[in-house]
C-alpha cells in the first residue's frame, strides 16, 4: 500500500481507524460524510456513511451519496481536483 494516496472510510469505526493508521490525530479528523481529510502522511482520508441496509432503507446513504464519494476519489486520483 506504499503507492496508495487516497483511502475511503465506509462509517466511523473504519474512519477511527483509518486516521489512526495513517499518521493522523482523530480531534482534528472529525467523520462526516464526504469529508476530506490530509493527514501528515501526505495521504487523503474520505469518509462515507456505512452502505449498512440500515442506513439505505433509511435513506441516511443513498446510491448518489455512495456514488460521490468514489467519483470524489477518482478526481483525486486524476488530479482534477
Amino acid at each position: 500500500m506504499s503507492h496508495a494516496h487516497i483511502f475511503i472510510a465506509l462509517g466511523q469505526v473504519a474512519h477511527q481507524s483509518a486516521v489512526r493508521v495513517l499518521g493522523g490525530r482523530a480531534t482534528r479528523a472529525r467523520f462526516a460524510h464526504l469529508a476530506e481529510h490530509d493527514l501528515p502522511s501526505g495521504r487523503r482520508l474520505i469518509d462515507s456513511y456505512h452502505c449498512s441496509r440500515y442506513n439505505t432503507n433509511t435513506g441516511r446513504l443513498t446510491v448518489p451519496m455512495f456514488e460521490a464519494v468514489f467519483a470524489r476519489a477518482v478526481a483525486l486520483r486524476d488530479g482534477m481536483a
